[in-house]
């Protein structure tokens, strides 16, 4: 299988020539030096062991005993001729590290064997690594370009489309096509890239995770999840591929190229529903998903070639602090689940309170099932998702703000959301209210803009999307505002907190919180009783694409769409309603710190309030200034006293 994964000339790539430290793949002279004698004693190892014992934990076990060997002072280390050699010579000095480096390979068997096709994914992976290792050059050239590629060493914008290569190349093979076919199956692609971020995430766990007696995970796999996570993002990539095609039929008496006609798979025909193209994913990818790739693929490949560091106790005592070691300390690949009580000052949070339980109708639980209340250690597919769609936006961790439990009230709503001030996800889980349709929506918002109380208007700012997550995941991005045009991006209103001096005056707006749309009929809208979520496919301040129901085509459906490009909409009955706040840490902390001082000032106000000065407030009753009946009697008195009844007496003749 002969690709070249050549790097192109960008200003990544010149700035990595210039730089005396780093050779023309980004790696310094000790990871370029790691890498070559890596490639040697895998090439070795393939000779060595039958080609169907060589997998992705003959990898893990070289790469960990080479970077040990790095860590050891030169007098004493091995050249790498033979992984067992290494191994039995670094026993002698460190028989603990060589224990947590077997039990890391341990781990992985069991990952590799959690399910048939996280199986399947690692075959192929390494079967199409054996012929990148196969491929002898001079200085092992060519695997440090491929290991720089895979792992983004010059940026998203020059290693990308080396990425989907590898993909695209490791998928054929399991098709038995060849390297240059044009089109492939979708789904295939897509369960590769949530098998391989299965995979990272595990490979980053600890041995918690892990039953070394019985070669299992401790936390079995929600496969349902897995399934309906892979059948979503699948679902999109068709839905999207199909508009480009149309798009591109209806354009090409235009000029405008279409590249499906080119040779196809064996189980691919030119066009066929379910089969896209290399371009077709990357296009659909950098608009839905742009970072899917990153979180399964290429960070897997970064843990596999550079593993992370030993436990601190473990780390040799002369090279522990050293800047230069070939083990990595890595972030948490994906978010986990939190509660906004972990907060429990203006400063500081609570750390010592252990982990606060959070069950989500959506992403599972943060905790084991068992009595401990330990972390969980298990993968949430939709959580994957939203990191594919944006890691940086989301952040590391995720604090719920609110859920339903918490009291499925409008003001308990409020309450939780008013006055933290950062990044906030509202997730909905709801389902259609027709008795002849039963399907469940998954969708909800994102927005980086605090939200604001008793707004008669929109508010809001631009970083900000839509999204159906189940059964078809969308994302629909904000649009600029042109004028008077757009803008409409959040709104929140309710009469239950504004005075109204004529109850008899219908106030037309929405009660109740929405994105775009219009002030009476927003486009994603949750009304104040938090029953019924509206949504619609068109507005002028998100991009385009149908949130909710899947339209029918029956006339005599509650779902029926007519043609002609309205607007549709659906009515859905809302199940659960949860608020995260996200983002980085210290957005978070000075999130919550907003809402503290947000909620001392309507404290102090509401004391003030209630704290009045009694006389000044008998003298405002008794000048009218209250209305009042407590001192009508005054009146009459004084009447009398000025002769008014003895005037009106007269002229009756008394």
């Amino acid at each position: 299988m002969g690709v070249t994964y050549s790097i192109g000339t960008t200003d990544a790539g010149l700035s990595s020539l210039n730089n005396h430290d780093h050779n023309a793949n980004g790696f310094t002279p000790q990871e370029a030096n790691y890498l070559s004698n890596l490639c040697d004693l895998l090439r070795q190892q393939i000779h060595k062991q039958s080609s169907e014992y060589f997998d992705l934990t003959s990898i893990w076990k070289c790469s960990n005993l080479l970077a040990l060997n790095e860590l050891t002072p030169s007098s004493s280390s091995l050249p790498p001729k033979d992984a067992d050699d290494i191994e039995a010579h670094l026993m002698q000095q460190y028989p603990q590290q060589i224990e947590v480096i077997n039990k890391r390979c341990q781990q992985l068997d069991i990952i590799v064997s959690s399910s048939s096709d996280t199986l399947k994914a690692a075959a192929r992976l390494s079967n199409t690594l054996k012929q990148v290792i196969r491929n002898n050059d001079d200085g092992n050239q060519y695997f440090l370009e491929f290991v720089s590629n895979m792992i983004w060493k010059h940026g998203r914008g020059c290693n990308q489309h080396h990425t989907l290569d590898f993909i695209w190349n490791v998928v054929a093979q399991q098709n038995d096509t060849t390297t240059a076919a044009a089109e492939l199956s979708s789904v295939d692609i897509i369960e590769f890239c949530c098998q391989t971020a299965s995979l990272l995430h595990y490979m980053l766990q600890n041995e918690d995770a892990f039953n070394l007696q019985s070669m299992e995970l401790n936390e079995r796999r929600d496969f349902d999840s897995e399934t309906r996570i892979i059948q979503a993002l699948n679902s999109s990539l068709n839905e999207y591929v199909t508009e480009a095609r149309e798009h591109e039929q209806n354009f090409a008496g235009y000029g405008v190229s279409n590249d499906n006609t080119a040779t196809s798979s064996n189980n691919c025909g030119a066009g066929a529903e379910g089969c896209i193209t290399k371009r077709e994913f990357s296009e659909w990818q950098r608009k839905v998903v742009p970072d899917i790739l990153f979180c399964s693929a290429v960070r897997m490949f970064e843990v596999l070639f550079f593993p992370p560091e030993l436990p601190p106790h473990l780390m040799l005592q002369q090279r522990q602090n050293a800047k230069n070691s070939i083990f990595q300390k890595y972030s948490r690949p994906f978010p986990i689940l939190d509660s906004a009580n972990e907060f429990i000052t203006k400063t500081t949070s609570n750390a010592n309170s252990g982990l606060i339980e959070v069950s989500s109708p959506v992403f599972g639980s943060n905790v084991k099932s068992d009595a401990n209340n330990s972390a969980t250690t298990l993968l949430s597919p939709p959580i994957f998702v939203f990191a594919s769609i944006s890691r940086t936006k989301l952040g590391e961790k995720w604090h719920r703000l609110y859920a339903g439990a918490d009291g499925w009230t409008f003001q308990k709503l409020e309450h939780a959301i008013m006055g933290y001030d950062g990044p906030t996800l509202l997730v909905i889980k709801a389902s259609s209210k027709s008795s002849k349709q039963h399907e469940t929506v998954t969708l909800g918002a994102y927005t980086a803009a605090k939200w604001e109380r008793n707004k008669r208007d929109f508010f809001g700012v631009p970083d900000c999307f839509l999204f159906q997550l189940e059964p078809t995941l969308r994302v629909l991005k904000s649009l600029p505002k042109m004028g008077t045009r757009g803008g409409h991006y959040m709104y929140f209103h309710s009469n239950t907190n504004t005075q109204n001096l004529n109850p008899s005056k219908k106030d037309e707006l929405a009660e109740g919180l929405g994105f775009g749309g219009t002030v009476r009929s927003p486009r994603l809208f949750i009304d104040c009783h938090l029953e019924e979520c509206r949504a619609s496919s068109k507005d002028t301040s998100f991009e385009e694409g149908h949130l909710g129901v899947t339209p029918s085509d029956d006339p005599f459906s509650s779902t029926f769409t007519p043609s002609g490009g309205a607007s549709t909409s659906s009515s859905l009955h809302i199940e659960s309603l949860e608020v995260f706040a996200v983002g980085d840490s210290e957005t978070i902390k000075k999130g919550f710190q907003a809402q503290y001082h947000y909620r001392d000032i309507a404290d102090s106000t509401l004391r003030n309030a209630r704290t009045v000065d009694k006389a000044a407030f008998l003298g405002d009753m008794r000048n009218g200034v209250i209305e009042s009946k407590a001192f009508a009697h005054r009146g009459q008195v004084d009447g009398r006293a000025h002769g008014c009844l003895k005037e009106h007496g007269k002229a009756n003749g008394l």
